[in-house]
């Protein structure tokens, strides 16, 4: 009796799963093992094999997490972390998830959470590929998907920004936010777009709190000349880095809702909601073994 009881919730949980809810598809946990993290030192995507890199001096592992040092990636060479080109582009629909914590403001102005686009610039169609301006271009951010740290010196404001300017003409999206940042503390930020194909519907939470709910930017993720997709620095490569310690970072393929965020921040950055399949796997094999042991008994 006492299995049965067991299996029961779980069977009724799976049984509850429908097909078709969100998959993940990349996720950067930053669980190598504690120690100096160099200039080009490797990150694993657990899911999706992208792996990611530091770029810059001053990081660290610390085994269970990527701590940066904050400061100047332009003219210095603070850390930052840089995953593989063309990640948005190739969806119409995406969340962005992660667990962070801002460390200092020692970082300066307009630091970034994630900042995901080009900079301007040839002959390299606006990537950089280290500290510094390594395509010899411009030093502005031309297209990009950002969420920001601060806005300006003020870690108590953040912003969402989502521009189309490479090529030009296409706008600027900006949806605001003001949340007290306590330096040290780790938060859980989402961040879901949901593209119909003409426009994009942007949806953004902290520590659960829905911060910006349906802003609409008339462009899509195909849009995106993602080619610098960064933790940390942002495309706008004047302003200053982050000091802050990632611990987890993933990329989903569906639009994020309420339950969603609720759900992923209760379970926290070291577990994961089982894919749908998964659960109805375990559903079919809780019922299963109800039924076998009822007929035994």
């Amino acid at each position: 009796m006492k299995t049965y009881r067991q299996l029961l919730p779980l069977a009724l949980l799976a049984s509850t799963v429908l097909p078709g809810s969100s998959a993940l598809i990349h996720r950067w946990s930053f669980n190598e093992a504690a120690g100096s993290a160099a200039d080009g030192a490797a990150f694993v995507d657990s899911v999706g094999g992208a792996t990611g890199f530091v770029r810059g001096d001053g990081a660290n592992f610390t085994g269970t997490g990527l701590d940066l040092p904050g400061g100047d990636s332009m003219n210095g060479r603070a850390a930052y972390g840089d995953l593989p080109n063309n990640l948005l582009s190739v969806h119409s629909t995406v969340t962005l998830e992660g667990w962070v914590s801002v460390d200092s403001a020692g970082g300066g102005n307009w630091t970034r959470i994630f900042d995901i686009g080009s900079t301007q610039g040839d002959p390299v169609a606006g990537e950089i590929t280290g500290p510094g301006n390594t395509n010899g271009g411009g030093t502005d951010g031309r297209d990009y998907l950002m969420l920001s740290a601060s806005r300006g010196g003020n870690y108590n404001q953040q912003r969402i920004e989502w521009r189309n300017e490479d090529p030009g003409g296409g706008g600027v999206t900006t949806l605001d936010s003001n949340l007290n940042t306590t330096f040290g503390e780790i938060f859980h930020f989402v961040v879901s777009i949901e593209g119909d194909g003409s426009q994009s519907v942007i949806n953004y939470w902290r520590n659960g709190a829905h911060m910006t709910v349906d802003g609409v930017a008339p462009r899509t993720l195909g849009d995106i000349n993602d080619v610098n997709t960064w933790l940390g620095r942002s495309t706008w490569i004047n302003d200053g880095t982050l000091d802050g310690t990632f611990e987890e970072f993933r990329i989903w393929d569906n639009a994020a809702d309420q339950s969603f965020v609720d759900t992923n921040m209760a379970l926290g950055a070291d577990s994961v909601i089982p894919e749908p399949a998964v659960f109805s796997l375990l559903g079919l094999t809780g019922f299963a073994l109800l039924f076998r042991r009822r007929r035994s008994q």
